[in-house]
């Protein structure tokens, strides 16, 4: 049985949905089969990262919907790396049943080694957290992190999941030091996690697929091959 990783965060474009391809691409590099499910309806999506929107005849609602199989909806980006995509169609993904999702991603998991989601919101009606078997939490160091990445982890907490990852992206440290934003030290002591961080760098800005399958040395490549390990 696959594992299943749920990425999300309290916040809107903070990076989830890069990081949880670059989390899918280090993973099917060492020759493990990953499908990535696109929920997060960030204002760009997983297809148009990894530039196959145009591939997309069947989207993730359509298996929601039962209008295709799961295998139907899915578009193979390269070797052992797939995506059952966002719907291009705005509002698309609107409603979703928690239980058919619940179901879909149950499947998945027999013939998938990872699953990982891009879920938006952890407070999302529509997650079971039953079925994951970790959880990605993802924020910046503004000063509403610590209550945010507390909140999240008691809402997996209460589901019994025990493997929780906090990922501090676009760390910034100048302002960290000037007491305008947090330090990580702070945030370690009060979340009681030692976050995963990612420096805040304009090369982190406009990702596209060269950069997201490229093997530059940077934080944001590092907290990809760090939470890896976590999650096998």
């Amino acid at each position: 049985m696959g594992r299943v990783v749920l990425v999300g965060s309290q916040k809107s474009e903070i990076g989830s949905t890069v990081l949880s391809i670059k989390m899918g691409i280090e993973l099917s590099q060492d020759k493990k089969k990953v499908l990535l499910a696109d929920l997060s309806g960030g204002k760009k999506k997983m297809s148009e990262y990894l530039k196959v929107n145009e591939d997309i005849i069947y989207d993730i609602k359509d298996v929601l919907d039962d209008t295709c199989s799961l295998e139907q909806s899915v578009i193979e980006v390269v070797e052992n790396l797939n995506l059952a995509p966002y719907p291009r169609i705005h509002g698309k993904l609107d409603h979703i049943k928690k239980e058919k999702l619940s179901k879909i991603i149950n499947a998945a998991k027999t013939s998938y080694d990872y699953v990982i989601v891009d879920i938006g919101k952890f407070s999302s009606s529509f997650i079971d957290f039953d079925i994951a078997d970790m959880a990605v939490d993802i924020n910046n160091n503004d000063f509403s992190c610590v209550r945010e990445i507390n909140n999240d982890k008691i809402i997996a907490e209460m589901s019994g999941l025990k493997e929780f990852t906090a990922v501090i992206n676009k760390f910034n440290k100048k302002n960290a030091v000037r007491g305008t934003m947090m330090k990580i030290k702070d945030i370690q002591k009060m979340t009681m996690i030692t976050p995963i961080v990612i420096e805040e760098n304009t090369k982190f800005l406009d990702m596209d697929s060269y950069f997201l399958f490229g093997s530059e040395d940077n934080s944001f490549q590092r907290a990809a091959k760090n939470i890896v390990s976590k999650i096998k």
